[in-house]
Formats: C-alpha cells, sequence, structure tokens
C-alpha cells in the first residue's frame, strides 16, 4: 500500500531485496523506505543509516522497536501497520518537505537528551556573548574583523584575509571601538575576549 500511496503523490519507485542490495550513494533527499517485516538484522539496517539518502522504516509493529533509537540512529521516520493511508499520505507528505516523521513524544525525548548532554551554563553564556555583540550593533564585517583581532591580527593581516584595503579595515575598527566602548586595540582585545571565549 505504501508504494502505491508514494507514486499517487507523483514519487517514482523502486524496490530492492536484501541489505546488500540497498543503495550505497543515494541523494541526500532520495527516501528509502525500509519493510520492516522483511528484516532480520535490524542492527546492520541502523548502521546502513549512514549512508546517504533518507531512512524510513515502515509496517512497523506498535511497540517492537523504540523509535528514539531509530531517530537518533540517523532514521528519518517510522510508519506502522495500524497507520491508516491518510496517516502514511501525510507523512510522505512532511518527509517531502525534509521533516521527520516520528510520535511528538519520540522528538520531545530527543531533544531533552540533547539538551541534558549540553552545559546549560555554556548555553547562557554563548547567549549572552549573542546580546553583548547585538547590543554593540556590529555589523557582520565588524564581527569577522573583530575576531581576528581578538587573534593578534594586524591591520594589513586583516585586510589580505578579508581582502579589503588597510583603510577600510582602519575604518571597521573605529566603528567597533565607538559602538564597544573601547578606546584602543587592548581594550578592545580585552572586550573580545569576554564575546570569543
Amino acid at each position: 500500500m505504501l508504494k502505491r500511496l508514494v507514486e499517487t503523490c507523483g514519487y517514482t519507485t523502486s524496490c530492492v531485496e536484501g541489505v546488500e542490495s540497498l543503495p550505497t550513494a543515494a541523494e541526500p533527499a532520495q527516501l528509502i523506505f525500509i519493510d520492516i517485516k522483511l528484516t532480520t538484522n535490524l542492527c546492520e539496517l541502523l548502521s546502513c543509516c549512514t549512508r546517504s539518502g533518507r531512512w524510513v522504516f515502515f509496517n512497523v509493529t506498535p511497540g517492537a522497536l523504540d523509535e528514539l533509537t531509530l531517530l537518533m540512529a540517523g532514521a528519518e521516520g517510522v510508519f506502522y501497520a495500524t497507520d491508516k493511508p491518510e496517516l502514511l499520505l501525510k507523512g510522505i507528505h512532511r518527509l517531502n518537505k525534509f521533516d521527520v516523521w516520528f510520535k511528538r513524544d519520540t522528538i520531545n525525548r530527543a531533544f531533552r537528551q540533547l539538551r541534558d548532554k549540553n552545559d546549560p551554563a555554556a548555553a547562557i553564556q554563548s547567549m549572552q556573548v549573542q546580546q553583548m555583540v547585538q547590543q554593540a550593533g556590529l555589523t557582520k564585517r565588524e564581527k569577522n574583523i573583530l575576531l581576528l583581532v581578538s587573534k593578534g591580527a594586524q591591520n594589513q593581516e586583516i585586510a589580505d584575509t578579508l581582502h579589503i584595503s588597510v583603510n577600510t579595515v582602519k575604518t571597521h575598527i573605529y566603528s567597533i571601538f565607538r559602538k564597544t566602548n573601547s578606546r584602543n586595540r587592548v581594550e578592545l582585545v580585552a572586550w573580545s575576549s569576554s564575546v570569543f571565549s
């Protein structure tokens, strides 16, 4: 049924049998649907998810697999054997828009797991840095120059790196001094160390 629905949506399909027949160099946007009922070695299949293409498992028995494991292994979605055609169609359309197709609870658990692995203090510090740069009103070019200055680059090095004149660099640095309330390069480096550390 899934094959017919996919074709009804205007997509071309091809069927292969066995893991060895699966594409090893699929296009990044290509959807590869795996019938879980024909799978004897799920671990081997999950290791295939790291290949190119976007992997979706279907005919899954509810409760038989942990969606979070599939999501974290690189799968793009799961369709259950009990899913109605309308839900399958909706999922195919969402996958075509480069969304993943998992239960909301699975996505929430994945976000929590990723969040728990991150350092909250580092996230807050990163937000403070973004606010400092935003409040200073630096342009993208000024941010690039500030980053180079913070690494100890001199005006000529900055000009060569960014393919602009030394006078343009000086103009930008003067503007950065004004926006960050720095009187000289030393104060600017001190200000930038709080931003880029």
